[in-house]
């Protein structure tokens, strides 16, 4: 009769495994979970794409929205000065006009023909102010070169120094642009150097008084 074994070995059944992993073999990741975490980049990567397309379109509404806007500006713009050139044609005729009244002040009888004239100036002036064109306020008014031509500068303590004194050719706007500029003679302050004496006349009276 067999004795028994004092230290039996236990029994292994099918459900245990045959070894445990241990160590690195433990956190290397199985292939579910690279599938996993490549999906998450790939997700990441396109979500990154489809927000960079987005704000490029955003960015080329908005670019559009301001082309049409200046494009409708421009065309107002092109609509509102388009007789520009018609105008300024029209400014030498003015200029006559003014210029015959001007000598007609010195008659010393109003006679038909200066009454023709200035009905005419009038009619003329107000169809140009209907259509946007107005004088340039020069004369007192402080010199600014955006509307008034410097031609010459002018000694007077009538009007402060950098104004404008005289108005030798009157300047309009077209609306609120420049149509011609006002030709103008610009104050400034009188010299008072005082005179002096050719240097041959002081010598000749040197050598009389050492006489």
């Amino acid at each position: 009769m067999e004795e028994p074994n004092p230290n039996p070995e236990p029994n292994r059944t099918q459900s245990e495994p045959d070894e445990i992993p241990s160590g690195s073999d433990a956190l290397k990741p199985t292939s579910l979970e690279q599938d996993v975490l490549s999906l998450k980049t790939e997700l990441e990567q396109k979500t990154n794409e489809l927000k960079a397309a987005q704000e490029k379109q955003l960015r080329v509404f908005a670019e559009m929205e301001n082309y049409k806007k200046r494009a409708a500006r421009d065309q107002m713009e092109q609509l509102r000065y388009a007789n520009e050139k018609l105008l300024k044609e029209f400014l030498p005729v003015l200029d006559n006009l003014e210029r015959a009244l001007s000598h007609a002040k010195d008659a010393s009888e109003r006679s038909p023909w200066i009454e023709g004239v200035e009905l005419t100036y009038r009619q003329f002036s107000d169809a140009l102010k209907k259509f946007g064109v107005t004088p340039i306020a020069s004369v007192g008014e402080i010199f600014d070169p955006s509307r008034h031509q410097a031609v010459t500068y002018l000694d007077t303590n009538e009007y402060p120094e950098n104004h404008v004194a005289e108005e030798l050719q009157k300047g309009y706007l077209y609306h609120e642009r420049v149509l011609r500029p006002s030709m103008v003679a610009v104050a400034r302050k009188p010299s008072h150097s005082p005179v002096t004496e050719a240097p041959e006349k002081r010598e000749t009276e040197d050598n009389d008084k050492n006489l």
